[in-house]
């Protein structure tokens, strides 16, 4: 789906056996006609504990079968300049994926998850970045990088976009 510039892509296989793992991949691409400037899934984004916030799930007729566990610890480490990936329009990227130094992390819903029984299961993921910027920033060591990062965060779109795809488990 795609909001303000921004197309956010889920996908994976047509079908899997049962107690095969689903490789999902996550793709953001600039739709816009301008350069925009977006943040993959760092420390605390999949549990809500910060923006950008990703939130996967897993469902199996309509009933939620994997999402993010309850944050145990809020404490997340800083978020820094390298983070930031500026793409041109029509530029992506995956936003599970380190790249240009950025600690980029794997969705664990997505990752760990193993359907148990046949049917037909449904991956969904919500991107926002609507946020008062603060609730981006680390809580320790965010010191030093935290007027440059602010000024990036400035410069991400403010939006809820969201994707989804289907498989069949047999």
């Amino acid at each position: 789906m795609s909001e303000r510039g921004i197309a956010l892509v889920l996908g994976g296989p047509d079908e899997v056996g049962v107690g095969q793992p689903v490789e999902v991949r996550v793709t953001i691409r600039n739709a816009s006609d301008h350069g925009i400037w977006m943040v993959g899934v760092v420390d605390g984004s999949e549990g809500g504990v910060r923006f950008p916030r990703y939130t996967p799930s897993v469902k199996l007729d309509g009933r939620v079968v994997a999402a993010p566990p309850p944050p145990e610890d809020p404490l997340v480490g800083p978020l820094r300049v390298v983070d930031f990936h500026r793409l041109d329009p029509g530029e992506s990227f995956d936003p599970t994926r380190p790249s240009h130094g950025a600690s980029y992390l794997p969705l664990s819903t997505f990752a760990n998850f193993t359907p148990s029984k046949q049917g037909n299961y449904r991956f969904e993921l919500a991107l926002s970045t609507e946020s008062d910027p603060e609730r981006w920033l680390g809580r320790f060591n965010q010191e030093d990088d935290r007027a440059s990062v602010l000024e990036l965060i400035e410069k991400v779109p403010s939006l809820t976009v969201a994707a989804a795809f289907e498989i069949e488990v047999r």
